[in-house]
């Protein structure tokens, strides 16, 4: 899945996430994108949602396609 046909990550949101220091991938289940930086080496990870409690460092992860 790219992030053209994710259903919540359009090229233009794609792009400021971009602009902004973030990878941007979208999260395959859907409600994240990448937080890392662009061009990140390994998996990647949201390290806003998907955290089960507030103490917790990162949240959803995926592997790099």
């Amino acid at each position: 899945m790219t992030a053209v046909d994710h259903p919540h990550c359009d090229e233009a949101t794609r792009q400021a996430l971009n602009a902004a220091g973030y990878c941007g991938e979208p999260c395959p289940p859907g409600g994240g994108s990448c937080t890392r930086r662009p061009g990140h080496d390994g998996d990647h990870v949201d390290y806003y949602y998907g955290r089960k409690k507030p103490t917790d460092t990162e949240g959803y992860r995926w592997p790099q396609l």
